[in-house]
């Protein structure tokens, strides 16, 4: 697996961290992949393309199998 080092502001690394909670990520690195995610989701494909992907995976999900969302979220 690839390293990246490169020097940034030390406003930087508080800003992943609060992302980081935010998020209920693991870490950094976690922190860093979810950016990179979440800018090719929203930047690079269209919302059109993302409610497409959406769909078929939802088409493939057999939900009568699921909890209701109350017991999915009562842990939380």
């Amino acid at each position: 697996m690839a390293s990246l080092l490169f020097k940034v502001s030390d406003k930087i690394p508080k800003e992943l961290d609060l992302i980081k909670e935010e998020e209920g990520l693991g870490n950094r690195t976690a922190t860093m992949t979810f950016l990179i995610k979440y800018y090719f989701l929203t930047k690079k494909s269209s919302i059109d393309q993302s409610i497409n992907i959406m769909g078929s995976l939802l088409d493939r999900l057999d939900t009568s199998s699921l909890s209701s969302a109350h017991d999915q979220l009562k842990d939380v």
